[in-house]
């Protein structure tokens, strides 16, 4: 065989490998983004229900009924209106697929990087997510920036660091496993 020949058969073999990959890579990615999301979320929406129940700076279901307002509009977060099924129902749903997205994009952002790096980008992609929700969101949705404050700063940075450091923690015993390293 000739060093062209060789040449040409590893790089058929390595691109039906290539092809193979990342198919795999992205379905890990989804599921790994699912569970990483589901629970930042969880902690995001509880940490900030609880931090408004404590301060008194609004009422335990603001978190809530401000997410359900992106898909119910303004009228879900007037003090006035009872809050009902529908509007936790929704703004549950919203948080979590809003968070399963948000943990998706991030794990691609950190998937090579050192524990450390990842949890200071999460941190700061935590405060990018602040920024669009509170300032991007309130050019369509202008009640959102009635809520703007260091409880939903804090949240949205605690969400980053928490999706960060636990897909960080996933990717790392994936890729012991793949080693042989660990079951």
């Amino acid at each position: 065989m000739t060093t062209q020949s060789i040449k040409v058969a590893t790089e058929g073999m390595s691109s039906i490998g290539r092809d193979q990959v990342p198919e795999r890579k992205r379905i890990t990615r989804w599921i790994k983004g699912g569970w990483v999301g589901a629970v930042a979320g969880a902690l995001f929406i509880t940490v900030e229900m609880f931090l408004f129940a404590a301060t008194g700076e609004g009422s335990l279901w603001e978190p809530v009924r401000l997410s359900a307002s992106i898909t119910m509009g303004s009228r879900v977060v007037a003090t006035s209106a009872p809050f009902t099924f529908d509007i936790f129902f929704i703004g549950m749903l919203v948080d979590f697929v809003l968070s399963i997205l948000y943990a998706v994009i991030l794990g691609m952002i950190i998937r090579n990087r050192q524990p450390g790096a990842a949890v200071l980008v999460g941190a700061i992609f935590g405060l990018a997510l602040y920024g669009l929700h509170f300032y991007g969101l309130a050019m369509v949705y202008p009640w959102v920036a009635n809520a703007r404050g260091w409880i939903a700063v804090a949240a949205h940075v605690l969400f980053g660091v928490s999706a960060a450091w636990m897909y960080n923690h996933l990717h790392v015993r994936e890729l012991m496993r793949e080693a042989g390293l660990s079951r």
